[in-house]
């Protein structure tokens, strides 16, 4: 794995933090702009133009900045935009995303984020198919893949997550597992994350999230100072208003970095907007 800014990687990486963020809430201003007509679906009867369209998103994990949904038919289009402080890597946090459901079962997906870890915009953009559904299989299964322009590894990859979940009352729990192989070099990396959502109350929902990335990639080629594994995890808070939410979260940020002593580790904090129509 090659961390651009590293003598000897012949590779640069562009920290572009104005880039980001513009990016990121040009995404969220377009959903915003878009009539979201909500369709009836056979299942859990979502979309079928609820007055708590957000409430509906965020009870299923569509807010969540570290874990993939496992259902995409809560509603027709949902978007997200968060920024932060990342304590492990000292330094500001970008993250946003978007989904817009085409058919009952299928949905496409783009998200854009920038670290201190890695810092300049990185974009990803994958088709997600719903497999299973727990009304008629005792749990949701998702699978969800596509491109992205850089992964954990720093190089354009093609990447693929497994997301399962499954209600139980108020809670929702939700398990990702994902791999993602380089364009370039070789590169490889897996991801797994776990989440838990409460529905405390109509509008107040509390969860956990995390994620951890490992690289997957040894060779001679592996410059110090790159990052071998991170792990971010920490409780969740979103609080809905109709279409809208706001969304916020802390935790522990922990990294490993290849041939140097010791851990990387800090708190991290996030807050930002949430909309689904």
């Amino acid at each position: 794995m090659h961390s651009g800014g590293i003598v000897g990687t012949g590779r640069r990486r562009a920290a572009r933090p104005a880039l980001a963020v513009g990016e990121g809430t040009a995404i969220f201003m377009l959903l915003l702009a878009t009539e979201g007509r909500a369709w009836a679906q056979d299942d859990r009867g979502a979309g079928t133009g609820s007055s708590a369209p957000a409430q509906q998103a965020a009870a299923a994990g569509a807010f969540s900045s570290w874990t993939t949904t496992a259902r995409s038919d809560t509603q027709r289009a949902t978007a997200r935009v968060t920024g932060g402080y990342d304590g492990s890597s000292k330094g500001a946090t970008f993250d946003s995303g978007a989904e817009v459901q085409l058919a009952n079962r299928l949905a496409l997906r783009a998200t854009g984020s920038s670290s201190p870890a890695s810092p300049g915009l990185g974009l990803r953009f994958e088709g997600k198919v719903d497999a299973l559904r727990q009304e008629a299989n005792g749990v949701d299964l998702a699978f969800a893949g596509g491109y992205e322009s850089r992964g954990f590894n720093e190089v354009p990859s093609v990447a693929g997550t497994l997301a399962l979940g499954r209600s139980l009352g108020n809670l929702h729990l939700v398990a990702n597992v994902g791999y993602a192989r380089g364009l370039e070099d070789s590169e490889q990396y897996g991801s797994a994350g776990l989440a838990g959502i409460y529905q405390v109350s109509q509008q107040l929902q509390l969860g956990l999230d995390s994620r951890l990335r490992i690289d997957l990639e040894r060779d001679e080629d592996e410059p110090p100072g790159e990052r071998e594994w991170e792990l971010l995890a920490g409780p969740t808070v979103t609080f809905t208003m109709g279409s809208f939410a706001v969304i916020g979260g802390t935790g522990l940020a922990t990294n490993q970095l290849r041939l140097q002593p010791g851990l990387n580790v800090g708190a991290i904090g996030y807050l930002g907007l949430g909309a689904a129509f």
